[in-house]
Protein backbone atom coordinates (compact mmCIF):
# COMPACT_ATOMS: atom_id res chain seq x y z
CA UNK A 1 0.00 0.00 0.00
CA UNK A 2 1.49 3.33 -1.11
CA UNK A 3 -0.26 6.48 0.07
CA UNK A 4 0.61 10.01 -0.94
CA UNK A 5 -0.15 11.82 2.32
CA UNK A 6 0.13 15.33 0.83
CA UNK A 7 -1.41 15.94 -2.59
CA UNK A 8 -3.44 18.77 -4.14
CA UNK A 9 -6.13 19.16 -6.76
CA UNK A 10 -7.80 22.36 -7.88
CA UNK A 11 -10.52 23.14 -10.37
CA UNK A 12 -8.75 26.34 -11.37
CA UNK A 13 -5.76 28.19 -9.93
CA UNK A 14 -7.38 30.99 -7.94
CA UNK A 15 -4.86 31.56 -5.18
CA UNK A 16 -4.62 34.34 -2.65
CA UNK A 17 -1.71 35.19 -0.39
CA UNK A 18 0.91 37.79 0.53
CA UNK A 19 1.27 38.71 -3.14
CA UNK A 20 -2.46 39.27 -3.53
CA UNK A 21 -4.61 37.23 -5.86
CA UNK A 22 -3.34 34.80 -8.48
CA UNK A 23 -4.90 34.63 -11.93
CA UNK A 24 -4.45 31.51 -14.03
CA UNK A 25 -2.99 32.49 -17.41
CA UNK A 26 -2.69 29.02 -18.97
CA UNK A 27 0.11 26.56 -19.45
CA UNK A 28 0.15 25.85 -15.71
CA UNK A 29 1.15 29.43 -14.84
CA UNK A 30 -0.37 32.22 -12.77
CA UNK A 31 0.27 35.91 -12.46
CA UNK A 32 0.09 37.37 -8.97
CA UNK A 33 -1.28 40.82 -8.13
CA UNK A 34 2.34 41.99 -7.78
CA UNK A 35 2.88 41.17 -11.45
CA UNK A 36 5.09 38.15 -10.67
CA UNK A 37 4.51 35.01 -12.71
CA UNK A 38 4.81 31.54 -11.24
CA UNK A 39 4.48 28.06 -12.66
CA UNK A 40 2.45 25.52 -10.68
CA UNK A 41 1.92 22.78 -13.28
CA UNK A 42 3.56 20.95 -16.11
CA UNK A 43 1.45 21.97 -19.13
CA UNK A 44 0.68 18.32 -19.92
CA UNK A 45 -0.83 17.95 -16.44
CA UNK A 46 -3.24 20.84 -16.78
CA UNK A 47 -3.72 24.25 -18.30
CA UNK A 48 -5.39 26.19 -15.49
CA UNK A 49 -6.23 23.38 -13.04
CA UNK A 50 -5.18 19.94 -11.82
CA UNK A 51 -8.06 17.47 -11.88
CA UNK A 52 -8.66 14.35 -9.80
CA UNK A 53 -8.73 12.41 -13.08
CA UNK A 54 -5.20 13.53 -13.87
CA UNK A 55 -4.04 12.70 -10.36
CA UNK A 56 -5.59 9.22 -10.53
CA UNK A 57 -3.92 8.61 -13.88
CA UNK A 58 -0.51 9.59 -12.50
CA UNK A 59 -1.09 7.54 -9.35
CA UNK A 60 -2.00 4.46 -11.40
CA UNK A 61 1.09 4.84 -13.60
CA UNK A 62 3.35 5.01 -10.52
CA UNK A 63 1.57 2.41 -8.39
CA UNK A 64 0.24 4.84 -5.77
CA UNK A 65 -2.89 3.39 -4.17
CA UNK A 66 -4.36 6.35 -2.31
CA UNK A 67 -3.85 10.06 -1.75
CA UNK A 68 -4.74 12.65 0.88
CA UNK A 69 -6.11 15.79 -0.76
CA UNK A 70 -4.89 18.79 1.21
CA UNK A 71 -5.48 22.46 0.43
CA UNK A 72 -3.78 25.83 0.61
CA UNK A 73 -4.66 29.40 -0.21
CA UNK A 74 -1.87 29.61 -2.78
CA UNK A 75 -4.01 27.36 -4.99
CA UNK A 76 -7.31 28.79 -3.81
CA UNK A 77 -9.83 27.11 -1.55
CA UNK A 78 -11.60 24.20 -3.28
CA UNK A 79 -13.69 22.54 -0.60
CA UNK A 80 -16.62 21.42 -2.77
CA UNK A 81 -14.30 20.28 -5.55
CA UNK A 82 -12.30 18.19 -3.08
CA UNK A 83 -15.46 16.59 -1.66
CA UNK A 84 -16.67 15.79 -5.18
CA UNK A 85 -13.37 14.04 -5.95
CA UNK A 86 -13.66 11.91 -2.81
CA UNK A 87 -17.20 10.87 -3.77
CA UNK A 88 -16.17 10.15 -7.36
CA UNK A 89 -13.20 7.99 -6.38
CA UNK A 90 -14.21 6.21 -3.16
CA UNK A 91 -11.31 4.46 -1.52
CA UNK A 92 -8.69 6.36 -3.52
CA UNK A 93 -8.93 9.74 -1.77
CA UNK A 94 -9.59 11.26 1.60
CA UNK A 95 -10.09 15.01 1.59
CA UNK A 96 -9.25 17.98 3.78
CA UNK A 97 -11.31 21.12 4.05
CA UNK A 98 -9.89 24.53 4.77
CA UNK A 99 -11.06 27.93 5.93
CA UNK A 100 -9.95 31.44 6.79
CA UNK A 101 -10.33 31.80 10.59
CA UNK A 102 -11.13 35.50 10.14
CA UNK A 103 -14.27 34.75 8.14
CA UNK A 104 -17.38 36.06 9.92
CA UNK A 105 -19.17 32.77 9.15
CA UNK A 106 -16.26 30.63 10.36
CA UNK A 107 -18.47 28.34 12.49
CA UNK A 108 -20.96 27.73 9.67
CA UNK A 109 -18.12 27.05 7.24
CA UNK A 110 -16.66 24.46 9.60
CA UNK A 111 -20.07 22.78 9.99
CA UNK A 112 -20.47 22.68 6.22
CA UNK A 113 -17.03 21.12 5.73
CA UNK A 114 -17.76 18.32 8.17
CA UNK A 115 -21.52 17.78 7.98
CA UNK A 116 -22.42 18.41 4.32
CA UNK A 117 -19.12 17.79 2.55
CA UNK A 118 -17.96 15.00 4.87
CA UNK A 119 -14.34 16.16 5.02
CA UNK A 120 -12.65 14.62 8.10
CA UNK A 121 -9.44 16.70 7.91
CA UNK A 122 -8.79 20.43 8.27
CA UNK A 123 -5.72 21.91 6.58
CA UNK A 124 -4.29 25.13 7.99
CA UNK A 125 -1.73 26.68 5.65
CA UNK A 126 -0.05 29.00 8.14
CA UNK A 127 3.06 29.70 6.06
CA UNK A 128 4.24 33.27 5.61
CA UNK A 129 5.19 32.78 1.97
CA UNK A 130 1.92 31.23 0.78
CA UNK A 131 -0.56 31.03 3.62
CA UNK A 132 -2.57 32.72 6.35
CA UNK A 133 0.32 34.47 8.09
CA UNK A 134 1.20 36.14 4.80
CA UNK A 135 -2.01 38.16 4.75
CA UNK A 136 -3.15 38.16 8.39
CA UNK A 137 -0.38 39.98 10.20
CA UNK A 138 0.09 38.83 13.79
CA UNK A 139 -1.96 35.64 13.45
CA UNK A 140 -0.99 33.17 16.18
CA UNK A 141 -1.59 29.46 15.86
CA UNK A 142 -2.39 29.38 19.59
CA UNK A 143 -4.34 32.66 19.55
CA UNK A 144 -7.98 33.53 19.99
CA UNK A 145 -8.81 33.43 16.29
CA UNK A 146 -8.00 29.73 15.89
CA UNK A 147 -8.94 28.51 19.38
CA UNK A 148 -12.58 27.69 18.52
CA UNK A 149 -11.45 25.94 15.35
CA UNK A 150 -9.14 23.61 17.27
CA UNK A 151 -11.74 23.05 19.98
CA UNK A 152 -14.40 22.06 17.44
CA UNK A 153 -11.96 19.84 15.55
CA UNK A 154 -11.12 18.04 18.79
CA UNK A 155 -14.80 17.62 19.65
CA UNK A 156 -15.66 16.22 16.23
CA UNK A 157 -12.57 14.04 15.79
CA UNK A 158 -11.30 16.07 12.82
CA UNK A 159 -7.57 15.70 12.07
CA UNK A 160 -5.81 19.07 11.74
CA UNK A 161 -2.82 19.32 9.40
CA UNK A 162 -0.65 22.43 9.84
CA UNK A 163 1.96 23.85 7.48
CA UNK A 164 4.20 25.89 9.78
CA UNK A 165 6.22 27.51 7.02
CA UNK A 166 9.98 27.78 7.09
CA UNK A 167 12.09 27.91 10.23
CA UNK A 168 12.69 31.51 11.26
CA UNK A 169 9.57 32.87 9.55
CA UNK A 170 6.67 34.50 11.43
CA UNK A 171 4.51 31.47 10.76
CA UNK A 172 6.89 28.89 12.25
CA UNK A 173 5.37 29.01 15.74
CA UNK A 174 6.61 25.80 17.33
CA UNK A 175 5.98 26.93 20.91
CA UNK A 176 2.45 27.97 19.95
CA UNK A 177 1.80 24.62 18.30
CA UNK A 178 3.06 22.88 21.43
CA UNK A 179 0.48 24.86 23.41
CA UNK A 180 -2.23 23.76 20.97
CA UNK A 181 -1.17 20.15 21.46
CA UNK A 182 -1.36 20.52 25.25
CA UNK A 183 -4.67 22.44 25.32
CA UNK A 184 -6.46 19.92 23.10
CA UNK A 185 -5.11 16.52 24.17
CA UNK A 186 -7.64 14.55 22.09
CA UNK A 187 -6.85 16.45 18.89
CA UNK A 188 -4.83 14.62 16.22
CA UNK A 189 -2.24 16.96 14.68
CA UNK A 190 -0.12 16.45 11.59
CA UNK A 191 2.85 18.81 11.13
CA UNK A 192 3.63 19.13 7.43
CA UNK A 193 7.08 19.40 5.86
CA UNK A 194 9.08 18.69 9.06
CA UNK A 195 10.29 22.32 9.30
CA UNK A 196 11.81 22.26 5.79
CA UNK A 197 15.37 20.94 6.30
CA UNK A 198 17.99 22.78 4.27
CA UNK A 199 21.74 23.34 4.04
CA UNK A 200 21.63 26.41 6.32
CA UNK A 201 23.37 24.60 9.18
CA UNK A 202 20.26 24.58 11.40
CA UNK A 203 19.01 21.04 10.89
CA UNK A 204 20.07 20.01 14.40
CA UNK A 205 17.86 22.81 15.69
CA UNK A 206 15.02 21.61 13.46
CA UNK A 207 15.32 18.10 14.87
CA UNK A 208 15.25 19.43 18.43
CA UNK A 209 12.07 21.37 17.61
CA UNK A 210 10.46 18.29 16.06
CA UNK A 211 11.24 16.40 19.26
CA UNK A 212 9.64 19.21 21.26
CA UNK A 213 6.51 18.97 19.10
CA UNK A 214 6.15 15.22 19.54
CA UNK A 215 3.19 13.84 21.43
CA UNK A 216 0.80 10.91 21.63
CA UNK A 217 -1.45 12.31 18.88
CA UNK A 218 1.14 14.25 16.83
CA UNK A 219 2.38 13.04 13.44
CA UNK A 220 4.63 14.48 10.75
CA UNK A 221 4.73 14.37 6.97
CA UNK A 222 8.06 14.23 5.17
CA UNK A 223 6.77 16.23 2.22
CA UNK A 224 8.79 18.66 0.14
CA UNK A 225 12.02 18.03 2.03
CA UNK A 226 14.11 16.92 -0.97
CA UNK A 227 14.63 13.21 -0.30
CA UNK A 228 16.58 12.95 -3.55
CA UNK A 229 19.49 14.43 -1.56
CA UNK A 230 21.43 12.08 0.75
CA UNK A 231 21.69 14.70 3.50
CA UNK A 232 17.88 15.03 3.59
CA UNK A 233 17.52 11.27 3.94
CA UNK A 234 20.02 11.54 6.81
CA UNK A 235 17.70 14.14 8.37
CA UNK A 236 14.76 11.78 7.98
CA UNK A 237 16.81 8.97 9.53
CA UNK A 238 17.52 11.17 12.55
CA UNK A 239 13.87 12.21 12.76
CA UNK A 240 12.77 8.57 12.77
CA UNK A 241 15.23 7.84 15.58
CA UNK A 242 13.88 10.77 17.59
CA UNK A 243 10.16 10.47 16.90
CA UNK A 244 9.67 6.86 15.84
CA UNK A 245 9.04 5.50 12.36
CA UNK A 246 5.36 5.14 13.29
CA UNK A 247 5.05 8.96 13.42
CA UNK A 248 6.23 9.98 9.93
CA UNK A 249 4.48 9.65 6.58
CA UNK A 250 5.59 10.28 3.01
CA UNK A 251 3.90 12.71 0.64
CA UNK A 252 4.72 14.58 -2.53
CA UNK A 253 3.06 18.03 -2.45
CA UNK A 254 2.06 17.31 -6.05
CA UNK A 255 1.48 18.60 -8.64
CA UNK A 256 4.06 21.37 -8.14
CA UNK A 257 6.81 18.90 -7.31
CA UNK A 258 6.28 17.21 -10.69
CA UNK A 259 8.04 20.19 -12.25
CA UNK A 260 11.25 18.61 -10.89
CA UNK A 261 10.64 14.95 -10.04
CA UNK A 262 8.28 12.22 -11.27
CA UNK A 263 6.03 10.15 -9.00
CA UNK A 264 8.24 7.09 -9.50
CA UNK A 265 11.39 9.06 -8.65
CA UNK A 266 9.78 10.45 -5.49
CA UNK A 267 8.85 6.95 -4.36
CA UNK A 268 12.34 5.64 -5.02
CA UNK A 269 13.83 8.59 -3.10
CA UNK A 270 12.06 7.25 0.00
CA UNK A 271 13.08 3.62 -0.59
CA UNK A 272 16.59 4.05 0.73
CA UNK A 273 17.39 0.57 2.04
CA UNK A 274 20.78 1.68 3.30
CA UNK A 275 19.15 4.06 5.80
CA UNK A 276 15.72 2.49 6.41
CA UNK A 277 14.66 -1.10 6.93
CA UNK A 278 11.67 -2.60 5.13
CA UNK A 279 9.28 -2.11 8.03
CA UNK A 280 10.23 1.58 8.24
CA UNK A 281 9.75 2.02 4.50
CA UNK A 282 6.33 0.38 4.70
CA UNK A 283 5.31 2.75 7.48
CA UNK A 284 6.71 5.77 5.66
CA UNK A 285 5.13 5.01 2.29
CA UNK A 286 1.69 4.10 3.55
CA UNK A 287 1.33 2.53 6.96
CA UNK A 288 1.25 5.72 9.02
CA UNK A 289 -0.99 7.63 6.59
CA UNK A 290 -3.38 4.70 6.40
CA UNK A 291 -3.81 4.74 10.16
CA UNK A 292 -3.97 8.52 10.64
CA UNK A 293 -5.99 9.59 7.60
CA UNK A 294 -7.83 6.51 6.33
CA UNK A 295 -8.29 4.57 9.57
CA UNK A 296 -11.18 6.85 10.51
CA UNK A 297 -13.20 5.33 7.66
CA UNK A 298 -12.91 1.68 8.70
Amino acid sequence: MIIDAHAHIYERLTGFGPRGEARAIGGGEVVWATGERERFLRPEHGDTGFSPEMLVRLMDEAGVDRAVLLQGSNYGFHNDYTAEAVRKYPGRFVGAGTLDPFAASRERIFENLVDRLGLPILKLEMSRHYGLCGYHEGLRVDGAQLAPVFAEAERRGVVVTVDTGALGSESCQVDGLCRVRDRYPDLTLVVAHMLFPSDDGRNAERLELLSRLSGERVYFDATGIGLNLPERRDYLRCAMDLLGADRIMWGTDCPGVFLRRSYRELIEDARDRERFDESEIDLLLGGVAERVYFGMHR
